[in-house]
């Protein structure tokens, strides 16, 4: 019997992006299992699926690209991709070799035909690669009957490999200055999910956001508590940076060059969180951002994916 071995290609998505920034994932069928038991008994006499909600999980440093593909779409955070097929592509190992063409029908595919796309975290730290987290989420297609991830089996792959930037941490402006030593961020789309099945259908038929609670948190060394007061200080402006990084030991792409990631917001608040450091360490603060919107017809969150740092 041959032993196989199988290597994560990329992630295509409706239009023919693929997304090959790939530093894990994890897809699942998220079974819920009904066990059932006689009574008295003490070992199981039935078990059957009580439901499923298949999904993929996924982190990246293309967080350009990623965004840049959610913004073509309804809003910054998530984006319907029923208008083609998600694949999810493996390309075979060969022994005593490298790997199978990617034109060799060994390879193999997880299909998704009806799928959202949504990130839940952009992290960037001091001297290390920008990341995002997203998930893609698989539902029912009641008109066809297809499961929300398939197995389509054996396949050419679609697609060439390729790196599209790598960003790492920019600067912060928080109303009107620059904030010092600050060492790493994380932003959290604060995305709650909805995700349902009807008809007793073990499949979720309905699946997408309910709500968003958009909060960045950070990072800084510097004075306790950032020299924040315990409540805190109400923003009036907000810009902060992914820079990208220049190809071939060019260090980063010059601050006037529209090619950063930029995020701005003009409304919430700065909130102290922790203290942390001992020895001869220095401390380190911790500090969310809580953002909110203006009205109801504005996002508190702006993303633009070709900015200059100014």
């Amino acid at each position: 019997m041959a032993e196989e071995r199988y290597y994560l290609h990329g992630i295509l998505l409706p239009g023919g992006t693929l997304i090959s920034q790939l530093e894990d994932h994890s897809g699942g069928a998220n079974s819920e299992e009904l066990v059932g038991y006689s009574s008295g008994h003490i070992h199981p006499l039935f078990r059957a699926t009580r439901s499923q909600k298949p999904g993929v999980t996924f982190s990246s440093t293309a967080v350009g690209q990623i965004l840049t593909y959610l913004l073509a779409g309804s809003d910054n955070y998530m984006r319907d991709l029923s208008s083609g097929n998600t694949d999810v592509e493996y390309r075979q190992g060969k022994s005593q070799a490298f790997r199978y063409a990617t034109s060799d029908s060994n390879n193999e595919r997880l299909r998704l035909t009806k799928a959202f796309l949504s990130w839940d975290t952009i992290s960037a730290s001091q001297d290390q690669d920008a990341t995002i987290s997203c998930r893609l989420v698989g539902l029912y297609d009641t008109g066809t009957g297809n499961a929300p991830i398939t197995q389509v089996g054996t396949g050419i792959l679609t697609g060439t490999p390729a790196v599209d930037a790598f960003y790492t941490l920019g600067p912060i402006k928080l109303n009107g200055s620059w904030l010092e030593s600050d060492i790493e961020w994380s932003l959290s789309s604060g995305i709650t999910y909805e995700e349902g099945g009807s008809s007793g259908l073990i499949y979720p038929t309905y699946g997408g956001g309910q709500a968003l609670d958009q909060v960045l948190s950070l990072t800084r060394r510097g004075k306790p508590w950032g020299g924040l007061s315990s409540l805190g200080t109400t923003i009036s402006s907000l810009d902060f940076y992914l820079r990208k990084k220049a190809v071939d030991n060019q260090g980063n792409v010059a601050d006037g060059t529209a090619q950063h990631i930029k995020f701005t917001a003009t409304n919430g608040a700065i909130l102290p969180d922790t203290v942390t450091g001992a020895g001869n360490n220095p401390i380190q603060n911790a500090s969310r951002i809580g953002l909110r919107a203006s009205s109801g017809s504005t996002d508190p969150l702006t993303i633009s994916v070709a900015s200059a740092i100014a």
